[in-house]
């Protein structure tokens, strides 16, 4: 019996290793700054990664009536990349960056609601994929 359970503790841990994403190595990471910022871009980076960070939508700072998450990083963590753990559904979609049906809803399944308000369901029969959000890299070019 304790064979038994040794290899089904075995076979857990490395379950957990194809579940959770591996770290990145530091200098993978996209949640600093670019190098030789002025001090004045400095400033306005660490402004932007607190907002995207640390602020959280409430429906009297603007959320809802239906949304996805709360916060910008609680699906890109660390500015990056989301992970398993923040898959999006997209409508109408079947093959990544291709231009969704937007004739039937979305493009993103809105499966969150403030009190009062019902989140959306996909509809019976439309073609969906799904989808880890994107690295937000990109936005450091509109600052510059």
């Amino acid at each position: 019996m304790k064979k038994l359970f040794l290899i089904l503790l075995g076979c857990i841990a490395l379950g957990c290793e194809q579940i959770i994403p591996e770290t990145p190595l530091e200098n993978e990471i996209l949640d600093g700054p670019i190098n030789d910022l002025r001090t004045d871009e400095q400033a306005q980076f660490l402004a932007g990664d607190i907002a995207f960070n640390e602020e959280v939508f409430t429906a009297t700072s603007g959320l809802g009536p239906l949304f996805v998450a709360t916060s910008c990083g609680s699906c890109h963590a660390g500015d990056g990349k989301g992970h398993p753990f923040t898959t999006l559904t997209r409508y109408g979609q079947t093959v990544p960056n291709k231009t969704p049906d937007f004739s039937t809803g979305g493009p993103q399944l809105q499966n969150r609601a403030i009190p009062g308000y019902f989140p959306e369901k996909l509809p019976a029969g439309v073609l969906f994929m799904k989808m880890t959000p994107p690295a937000v890299t990109d936005w450091v070019f509109f600052l510059r």
